[in-house]
């Protein structure tokens, strides 16, 4: 091929291209104006979770923060002042009497049909809570700081598998939870 023949063939080509790449784009789907806008159920639940508090420092919050999770028996898991994050965990028995017997019982129905039932995937031993709480400055406000917290619990089976996750998401109980921050927050600002 002759240096003429490349440079004739090269706008040929290029305007396949630019073709083609027109046609895709005509092809691509367009984003809905709603997609990027929260549903009211995430709001709602935003505010159930976040509350605003005055305190001489982000540090007084979270101080006062693991003293009130202590209290309600939770072991802290970290704590990043810098990032103005902690989480804790508490992990409870899962296991009532009644439940074992139903499981039990149910193993004894499949030995006498002379079937095999493995119940242990379903048997639930502990229930593990966890909360993250982050603080952050206002904006608006010197000495105010907003916090969020987020609940979570796992149900975990007896061979030490999840078998069931969930965000908790009734406002009573983060009502309570904040009751106590309320609380602990003011028990430390007059210990100072």
């Amino acid at each position: 091929m002759t240096n003429t023949a490349r440079v004739l063939s090269l706008p040929w080509r290029e305007s396949v291209t630019v073709f083609v790449v027109l046609l895709l784009a005509g092809c691509a789907p367009t984003m809905p104006k709603s997609a990027l806008r929260l549903p009211e159920s995430t709001l709602e639940l935003r505010s159930i979770q976040s509350r605003s508090f005055e305190a001489e420092s982000e540090a007084a919050i979270l101080a006062a923060t693991v003293a009130a999770m202590q209290d309600m028996e939770y072991n802290i898991d970290t704590v990043q002042i810098d990032l103005g994050v902690i989480t804790a965990s508490k992990t409870t028995d899962a296991s009532s009497n009644s439940a074992m017997v139903g499981y039990t019982m149910l193993e004894l129905l499949c030995a006498v049909r002379g079937t095999y039932c493995d119940t242990s995937e379903k048997i639930p031993d502990k229930f593990k809570t966890t909360i993250t709480m982050v603080v952050l400055p206002s904006l608006a406000r010197r000495g105010e700081f907003t916090a969020r917290i987020t609940l979570h619990y796992v149900t975990i089976n007896t061979r030490g598998k999840v078998i069931e996750q969930e965000s908790i998401v009734e406002a009573e109980i983060y009502q309570q939870v904040f009751e106590r921050l309320t609380n602990a927050i003011f028990i430390q600002a007059n210990e100072e």
